[in-house]
């Protein structure tokens, strides 16, 4: 059982009582115990005999992730186990800066042989081709994913995604699909330290709601001491906000998740060997160089959101989602402008940009009122690669295609079904406001349950975070 070391008082309570309006038990909805992880796994069965027979033939296992936090971290949740499970392990990371979205020949080759398993991270449920090609090496592949199936839809040996069976478990990230399937095949790595701490960096890294299946793993974070882990974890843990007390997943995105960063110039590459290594002096002067390319970034970050204010699409405007085409830009930081202009204008926002080899790449992000995924993967025909989910979604294609690109996304814009974004939540609605910090227990906050919000007389108060406490300001924002 997963017990919280804040428990909720009556004021809590009440929130919970609001969020959760059908539970009959609010605290065991808020806080659940381990989920029915098996029911949510489609072919789950088919990775234990694959898994099975990779051994008993003595191939590898090819772990293939996704280039962000939520696929280094699920590629950590694969190595650790399966190597410790007595597996041979190789993987493949890779490289924003040049490679398309997806499983790309030219990368497996030489890795992938007959007679291993390919096992894709965070990835993989619409790589078509490449799914194809390690096959005709002889390899066997399964698909770990959780982005939405979109057709046409590759054909491994086996596809563990939660979107092909609905429920709880649509809302893992990455890193928690592979999480849940290897700790179901393999029970006693459930509550270790190490892989509870890299599934909660992955799941609050990639946005994903923070409620039902994700909140059981986060309560056990909730509950990890950092003292046993190795160094590299440790400083890590160590940036993380209020790490004891009440945070939010956009502090630990701005304070952890930024330093590390992705693409060019980036630690994301360093990942798994930092989170492993017990040097304490080289981990704290990796990290202080992280974080001063991470204070590069913002400064170049800033800049280019300025620009793309600027640059934005009239035309897509007009039709309620930002569009913006860049130029060159730094590997990595599409996304970061996408999610920037996506909290600026309260909608959904695309960043395209050329890529140094002349090639297109774009970055998608939504409120939920953009399905970015069926967005792009609908002009899959006209892109090299393609795939994501509702909020968070991303597209190659070829040089000097922008402007057909251009006007097929202005013509698909204006018959999209979109959804509106929903109204600021309030939780409670009281004569006056409460000590903030008998809702800290609450949290974290962050998607899918955003900080309390309270009602008195006509002004809605927000929960915020300043400098070590939280106060409430008047706000109409969601706070997620």
């Amino acid at each position: 059982m997963v017990r919280h070391r804040r428990e909720p008082g009556s004021l809590g309570l009440d929130v919970l009582r609001k969020r959760y309006p059908d539970a009959k038990d609010p605290l065991k909805a808020w806080l659940p115990d381990r989920p029915p992880f098996r029911q949510g796994l489609p072919e789950l069965e088919k990775l234990e005999s694959e898994l099975e027979a990779v051994q008993k033939r003595r191939g590898k296992v090819v772990l293939y992730c996704h280039d962000d936090m939520d696929g280094i971290a699920g590629l950590f949740v694969g190595l650790r186990i399966l190597g410790a499970e007595g597996f041979l392990t190789s993987h493949i990371i890779p490289n924003r800066g040049k490679d398309d979205y997806g499983l790309l020949p030219e990368r497996m080759e030489g890795v992938v042989e007959s007679g291993d398993l390919l096992l894709t991270v965070d990835f993989g449920c619409s790589a078509v081709e490449g799914v194809e090609w390690a096959k005709g090496r002889g390899a066997r592949v399964v698909v770990t994913d959780h982005h939405t199936l979109n057709p046409p839809l590759p054909k491994p040996h086996a596809m563990i995604d939660p979107q092909a069976v609905g429920g709880p478990a649509t809302e893992l990230a990455g890193c928690g699909v592979i999480y849940a399937a290897l700790t179901e095949l393999f029970p006693r790595w459930q509550r270790d330290p190490m892989i509870i701490a890299a599934v909660a960096l992955g799941t609050i890294s990639d946005r994903v709601p923070i409620y039902s299946w994700n909140r059981h793993m986060l309560g056990l974070f909730d509950g990890l001491r950092i003292n046993s882990l190795p160094a590299g974890m440790r400083v890590i843990l160590g940036s993380w906000p209020r790490k004891d007390g009440s945070w939010t997943a956009q502090q630990v995105r701005q304070q952890v998740t930024s330093t590390i960063g992705k693409g060019t110039d980036s630690g994301i590459d360093e990942m798994i060997d930092f989170m492993t290594s017990d040097d304490v002096r080289l981990c704290a002067a990796a990290w202080k160089t992280m974080q001063e390319r991470s204070e590069h970034r913002a400064q170049l970050l800033s800049e280019i959101v300025s620009r793309a204010m600027l640059e934005k699409d009239p035309q897509a405007d007009a039709m309620g989602l930002t569009l913006v085409y860049l130029g060159e830009v730094q590997p990595g930081m599409g996304g970061s402008v996408a999610s920037k202009l996506c909290s600026i204008y309260g909608r959904g926002a695309i960043v395209v940009a050329r890529r140094s080899d002349g090639a297109i790449v774009g970055e998608a992000r939504s409120m939920g009122d953009w399905d970015m995924a069926a967005f792009l993967v609908g002009m899959r025909e006209h892109f090299t690669s393609a795939g994501g989910h509702v909020r968070a979604a991303g597209f190659s294609a070829e040089v000097g295609t922008w402007p057909k690109i251009h006007e097929l996304m202005l013509t698909r814009m204006a018959t999209f079904p979109t959804r509106k974004v929903p109204p600021p939540h309030v939780d409670l609605r009281l004569r006056e406001l409460p000590d903030p910090s008998e809702l800290e227990c609450l949290s974290p906050f962050g998607p899918g349950f955003p900080p309390p919000a309270v009602k008195m007389g006509k002004q809605r108060y927000l929960m915020q975070y300043g400098s070590g406490s939280t106060f409430w300001a008047i706000s109409d924002e969601s706070g997620e």
